[in-house]
């Protein structure tokens, strides 16, 4: 399973609905300056838990707290794996 992809891969997703155009790396910074506001945080996760059938709740308050979105990818596995897939 490759989360980084599928956590970029959703991040265009959610970002096609902003007036910002970045190019989505793990490094990118989350939060006002890559125009992805709380709603657009939670437009992710949602997009992340449909790509992958589980639940993000495990996770929540460290995914709000994320930094980048490498800090997503690690946060998705920990969840993945939490559910024994």
């Amino acid at each position: 399973m490759n989360f980084a992809e599928t956590v970029i891969e959703s991040y265009k997703k959610v970002l096609e609905d902003y007036p910002v155009k970045l190019e989505p790396s793990l490094e990118a910074a989350l939060g006002a300056e890559s125009g992805l506001d709380s709603l657009g945080l939670v437009n992710l996760m949602i997009e992340i838990e449909e790509s992958l059938d589980i639940s993000l709740e495990s996770v929540l308050i460290e995914i709000r707290s994320s930094q980048k979105l490498s800090d997503i990818v690690r946060l998705v596995e920990k969840a993945y794996q939490a559910v024994g897939k």
